[in-house]
């Protein structure tokens, strides 16, 4: 019984807290999600976009904050606040022709980004928060 050699090496599970659906994402469309949340929010989207890719191009795991800066941004990708007359982000989706390339294509980024999310493990603590808010 204890003459058998067995090895006592412990290696986590790899699925456990995988971001990396997320993290091929953002980087494969950086530039695309840069300017797309310009265009729909000014600064403040631009700002967002840049800080979720340097969060998802940084090393695991990411963090609360770094959750809702996703959120936010999928939040103004998919249009989420242009009811509110008040917002920079209604008045800017006013000024967008409906017949515009750039219509379908940020309809591509964000059901990519809500791809890239739902592939994405969500028994990382930080991403189960972020799945319950959305």
């Amino acid at each position: 019984m204890f003459d058998e050699q067995r090895s006592c090496q412990f290696e986590p599970p790899a699925a456990v807290g995988d971001t990396a659906p997320l993290r091929a994402f953002a980087e494969e469309h950086r530039e695309a999600l840069i300017h797309a949340a310009e265009l729909l929010a000014g600064r403040r989207g631009e700002r967002l976009a840049l800080e979720v890719s340097d969060a998802l191009a940084g090393a695991p795991p990411l963090t609360r904050r770094d959750m809702q800066q996703l959120n936010a941004l999928l939040d103004i990708l998919a249009l989420e606040n242009v009811d509110d007359l008040d917002s920079e982000e209604c008045a800017r989706f006013a000024l967008i022709d409906p017949a515009s390339p750039i219509v379908e294509e940020i309809c591509l980024l964000t059901d990519g980004l809500r791809d890239a999310i739902d592939r994405t493990d969500l028994d990382h603590p930080s991403a189960a928060r972020f799945s319950a808010a959305a």
